[in-house]
């Protein structure tokens, strides 16, 4: 589990700094910085962090929020109970091996188990990004459009949950 204590507030600003991460998050903050923004998440109801691990070694910095409270909840028609995701993998050589892809079909299913009531989980990858925008489609979701958020050009994609636990429960 992510904390706001300095080993994982370093890590997130590490991973943050990284060239192919900065380029779309634009948060190449200190370490200092990251734990009082991991600090507020935690202690808020509208975003989670999370550390992603893959083959024992950390993979991806996740943000699971809620849409509605969300500056991309004025952008569809949101549902109180959808969610949304942001994700970074810090490590370059980690990205375009399908990894990703799998992590986002493997968190979108057990979202869809812990929330029954949420029926989609939205992404919003930078437009530029291409290699996130092939790794959402892949992992099942569908172009929602393309929307100024204000901060950036997002490519909002969405991901229907519904019936997701019973297709996976046999």
């Amino acid at each position: 589990m992510l904390t706001a204590g300095d080993e994982d507030a370093g890590l997130v600003s590490r991973w943050m700094g990284e060239p192919h991460v900065e380029r779309f998050w634009e948060q190449a903050w200190s370490p200092g910085r990251w734990a009082e923004a991991l600090a507020r998440q935690l202690a808020g109801d509208c975003s989670r962090p999370l550390l992603i691990s893959y083959e024992g070694q950390p993979f991806a910095y996740v943000e699971i929020y809620r849409t509605p409270r969300d500056v991309v909840g004025l952008h569809y028609d949101t549902d109180p109970h959808d969610l949304g995701v942001h994700l970074a993998i810090g490590d370059q050589e980690r990205t375009g091996r399908g990894a990703g892809r799998t992590m986002v079909v493997a968190i979108a299913e057990g979202l869809a188990r812990a929330d029954p009531c949420c029926r989609r989980l939205l992404a919003d990858p930078d437009e530029r990004h291409a290699m996130a925008r092939r790794m959402f489609l892949s992992a099942g979701f569908r172009l929602l459009s393309i929307s100024d958020l204000g901060h950036k050009r997002a490519a909002l994609h969405v991901r229907d949950l519904r019936g997701q636990t019973a297709q996976h429960d046999h």
